[in-house]
């Protein structure tokens, strides 16, 4: 048996006033990918789709994935399962280069879980909704990886999808310490205590 819940905000467009238009891509230049094990799931709190007081636990750190123009992306993809509908999170990076530490990444990347904060273009009214967090609920694995000599400038392109039948229950959960100034400290210093 499923819980349905009823519409409670309007859904509108006007034209001609549109304090916070719409407006895509990640700003920032950066990600944090954090290993999910790393998260202090004891401080973690959630109201509804708001995340607050994420932090990790003594010694770890998060990881920062690096991206110019708009080589990185993320995308959230509706999936309706049997009893639970969820939502599919998914994080498009790259790495640039080809060294021996490049290959360690890759592998490491492919036997992790991780959650993924970006920083938005947009960002709401004082910035609160700014930051976005995927797969705090189940993680994201890796789903995708490729590399050819040939395209890319030899770059690896990896995905970090939400598992099949493990998604989450919102279609991005926005991260918010605060307000935006606090929440920017935290991810520029990759969550790390």
């Amino acid at each position: 048996m499923s819980c349905i819940k009823k519409l409670t905000h309007n859904i509108t467009y006007d034209t001609c006033n549109l304090t916070y238009p719409a407006q895509g891509g990640l700003d920032g230049g950066k990600a944090v990918l954090i290993n999910r094990s790393d998260i202090d799931v004891t401080s973690l709190t959630r109201s509804g789709a708001t995340v607050t007081n994420l932090s990790l636990v003594s010694g770890a750190t998060g990881y920062e994935v690096s991206f110019v123009k708009q080589l990185a992306n993320t995308a959230s993809e509706f999936t309706v399962n049997d009893g639970l509908d969820t939502f599919t999170h998914t994080f498009v990076g790259r790495i640039y280069t080809q060294s021996a530490t490049d290959s360690e990444i890759i592998t490491q990347l492919a036997a992790g879980e991780f959650v993924v904060v970006v920083e938005t273009k947009w960002k709401g009214e004082n910035a609160a909704d700014a930051y976005k967090i995927l797969g705090v609920t189940n993680g994201l694995k890796m789903s995708e990886g490729t590399q050819t000599s040939l395209e890319n400038d030899g770059s690896y392109l990896f995905t970090l999808s939400s598992v099949e039948n493990f998604g989450e229950p919102y279609p991005y959960n926005v991260y918010l310490e605060t307000d935006y100034t606090t929440t920017k400290t935290k991810f520029n210093n990759l969550f790390a205590q």
